[in-house]
């Protein structure tokens, strides 16, 4: 019993971060209608800034992570403001290369600002919290774990009862609904589209600070598993809803740590590399069975 639950305890780190990054990238594609492949990478900026602000200013960690959300923001509005907006002409798959092209520019520019050396990191909070279950056994969850899901759950839920019940939302939502027809309603598609890019770029970075905390080596790619994770669970709850993906994003972490589990409990600890493979393969059924995802809903076009 203690083994699954320190199971259940370690994926709450990774849970969390995924579901910020899925978040981030289905406000993109709600509202950009592209899919940004540059999200790892600006979120890895973020987790350099962090890390800057607390080893040469002196700040704590806790004070380094707003400046951290900020300049990822700002790296993200200009993506939007300055390629995007001006590339009008592009389509969805040029908006794809584009973001594509932005990879190597931004883990490019990192060592050139932050230099070669590994930057350093700390936890939120040190210590753990220890249960004793009847049999004599023990199941651990660290401190620092804690602290991050309640960021995180904190941070979507504000997101998602400002995108149900605020003026923001509702023109959010009426841009990812039909761009053009928003614009013809009053909105003003462009500011929609720069706050998405902006929030996207913010929980970029707190999603990486988060997986730094937890003793991850920070680098321009440290983020690119869980991008493609967030992209999974978009494909996974349907891009069709903002809730969807985010329920898909907490599932695969989950399920890679429950197989693992398991094949260790049936004694076949050799097929624990696997389990991201099942995971897919697993994903890819559902895909086939549901292509607009388990929580996507069908579009009926009228012709």
């Amino acid at each position: 019993m203690a083994y699954f639950l320190n199971t259940l305890f370690g994926s709450i780190t990774p849970m969390c971060i995924t579901a910020l990054v899925t978040m981030a990238i289905t406000l993109i594609f709600k509202t950009s209608f592209t899919t940004n492949f540059a999200q790892g990478v600006i979120s890895a900026f973020g987790a350099y800034v962090v890390s800057s602000a607390f080893a040469k200013l002196g700040l704590s960690l806790w004070l380094s992570l707003p400046i951290g959300m900020l300049a990822a923001m700002l790296i993200a509005v200009g993506v939007d403001v300055l390629i995007f907006r001006n590339g009008r002409y592009v389509n969805a798959l040029g908006k794809q290369i584009i973001t594509m092209g932005l990879i190597s520019l931004v883990v490019g520019v990192i060592p050139l600002i932050f230099g070669l050396n590994d930057p350093a990191f700390k936890s939120f909070v040190n210590g753990n919290f220890t249960i004793t279950l009847s049999d004599g056994s023990v199941a651990t969850v660290t401190k620092n774990s804690l602290v991050c899901l309640a960021l995180a759950a904190s941070v979507i839920a504000v997101i998602f009862i400002l995108l149900r019940f605020s003026k923001w939302g509702l023109s959010v939502r009426a841009t990812a609904s039909n761009e053009y027809v928003a614009g013809m309603m009053g909105i003003n598609t462009h500011i929609v589209t720069a706050i998405s890019w902006g929030l996207a770029g913010a929980l970029g970075a707190l999603a990486a600070t988060i997986n730094a905390s937890s003793g991850t080596v920070i680098s321009g790619y440290f983020m690119t598993n869980y991008q493609v994770y967030a992209f999974l669970a978009g494909i996974l709850g349907g891009f069709s809803t903002f809730y969807g993906p985010v329920i898909a994003a907490l599932m695969i972490p989950l399920a890679n740590n429950l197989v693992q589990y398991i094949v260790n409990v049936a004694g076949k600890p050799e097929l624990t590399g696997w389990s991201m493979v099942i995971v897919y393969a697993v994903a890819l059924v559902i895909i086939f069975f549901r292509p607009q995802g388990i929580f996507g809903k069908k579009i009926a076009r009228k012709v």
